[in-house]
């Protein structure tokens, strides 16, 4: 993923959380936008974790 990606994923996450300040009282962690929010930064962990490792290369069998 690029980052303009990651910067939109970023922003929404920023968003819902705004929202959520609004809604639920501080520490609550009991409603669908907190589980969204752990899902969308899970996923930008996942990107992160793709961009850092490196791509797999094929290793031909000895010999053939």
């Amino acid at each position: 993923m690029d980052n303009s990606t990651v910067s939109k994923i970023k922003a929404l996450i920023s968003k819902l959380e705004k929202k959520r300040a609004n809604y639920y009282p501080a520490g609550w962690d009991a409603d669908p936008l907190y589980e969204v929010i752990d899902d969308l930064r899970q996923i930008m962990a996942e990107l992160h974790m793709e961009k850092a490792a490196p791509a797999l290369r094929r290793v031909e069998v000895a010999g053939k």
